[in-house]
């Protein structure tokens, strides 16, 4: 029936064009893009699997407090991101970190072996000058006038400059949190380390777990992966506030999947409380809506940290970001998309079209969609670039299969082929 809707839209717009002599060009141009919009405006729903994991020793929230949060999470998502998915939370209470942690043999992965030599061992600072080619090379992702705000009082001339300015501010900071207590004078940062304080086991759980799709948790997370300082992670207090992760296990975000710390608005840690005490249903807030949603706008829609769009962007992590309260005040001050972001938005819309026809059995489309999706796809992903374009060509691979396209099939396996 659809396509039957589909079809005599286009003839009755044709039809129009021709009547008032409208160029052929510019007809098919509007029947296409509204073939494109009308499989893309179909919302898939998403169903995401949601747990909180408990630090006992710090406070955490309640069964309203959650609901709180994804309710906002939602609202900001479908203004600031788009709602060409519709999302439902589907909340699995609580569970202890150490019993998380205990629950999977994430160690004994290859991912999480080749992780761990990029570990900062708290106990034993690393010199990172031995990677210093590596680490520079991470932080040409950004344009170094936009990096020069992070050290408004020092001179930076080069990534040389920046580099050696955010490694001497790294080690300091993880000292500085080393000699951190919580309220009743124990260390917050557990002796001997355990593995849910470290960002390098979290990103190795979440790679290796097969249950959720967002994990909230309360504790404090060392960002401990040395390899990719994170100006606006390092500056604030080397700590991790959230992070999308690779969960291939897990289907409903195609192999992504959330953690989120409420650990700087509810820890109650001096330093790094916020200045501003604000009451519970604002923090939720700014967890739901600033916190939240940014990381989902990594997970789902790909579009990276970055710091020279306005201030009203979800994914600016620029140093006027970088506070939750004035940071979700500046998102909700102006309700539209940041056109920066549209580049990563309508390639992921394209996907979205893709799934769509994919499911109607319109199997050539949905091929031709995926391999559109790669062409807008901006070079420079949250995540990694060339694994995600070659999952996007198996996926229009497997559509050409269905389709019995064997042009297009041999097509994809040599952009897969020259794409590894």
């Amino acid at each position: 029936m659809f396509n039957l809707q589909v079809k005599f839209i286009k003839m009755l717009f044709r039809a129009v064009c021709r009547k008032r002599g409208i160029p052929l060009f510019i007809a098919l141009f509007f029947v296409s893009s509204l073939q494109f919009y009308c499989y893309a405006g179909e919302r898939p729903t998403v169903t995401l699997e949601v747990i909180r994991a408990i630090d006992h020793r710090l406070p955490t929230l309640s069964d309203e407090d959650m609901k709180q949060i994804l309710d906002e999470a939602k609202r900001i998502i479908y203004i600031k991101l788009g709602d060409k998915i519709e999302i439902d939370f589907h909340d699995n209470g609580t569970i202890s970190l150490p019993n998380l942690f205990k629950n999977y043999q994430y160690q004994s992965s290859k991912f999480y072996k080749d992780l761990k030599d990029w570990k900062y061992n708290l106990n034993n600072p690393p010199d990172l000058d031995k990677d210093k080619k590596y680490i520079i090379d991470f932080l040409k992702q950004w344009e170094l006038d936009s990096l020069k705000d992070f050290f408004p009082d020092r001179q930076i001339r080069s990534y040389d400059d920046f580099y050696k300015i955010l490694t001497i501010t790294y080690h300091k900071k993880i000292k500085w949190l080393k000699s951190l207590k919580t309220y009743n004078g124990a260390n917050l940062i557990i002796q001997p380390p355990v593995s849910f304080q470290s960002y390098v086991e979290w990103l190795s759980l979440m790679w290796y777990q097969d249950k959720y799709d967002i994990i909230f948790t309360n504790t404090l997370i060392v960002y401990d992966l040395f390899s990719e300082p994170y100006p606006h992670t390092i500056c604030k207090h080397a700590k991790a506030g959230g992070s999308s992760c690779s969960s291939p296990k897990r289907k409903p975000l195609d192999g992504r999947s959330l953690v989120v710390n409420i650990f700087e608005e509810y820890g109650n840690i001096e330093g790094i409380k916020p200045a501003t005490d604000v009451p519970k249903a604002t923090k939720n807030k700014i967890l739901g809506g600033f916190y939240f949603a940014h990381e989902f706008g990594h997970a789902f829609y790909y579009i990276p940290d970055v710091y020279d769009h306005s201030n009203a962007c979800l994914m600016n992590s620029s140093l006027s970001n970088m506070e939750g309260l004035k940071g979700y005040n500046a998102i909700i001050s102006n309700l539209s998309m940041c056109q920066k972001c549209q580049p990563w938005i309508i390639a992921k819309e394209y996907v979205i079209c893709a799934q769509n026809a994919y499911r109607k059995k319109d199997y050539a489309r949905s091929g031709n969609m995926y391999i559109q999706a790669v062409s807008k796809t901006p070079k420079i992903i949250d995540g990694d670039y060339n694994g995600y374009v070659i999952g996007l060509y198996e996926k229009a691979l497997d559509a050409y299969t269905k389709a019995k396209d064997k042009n297009n099939i041999r097509r994809c396996k040599g952009l897969i082929k020259n794409q590894k």
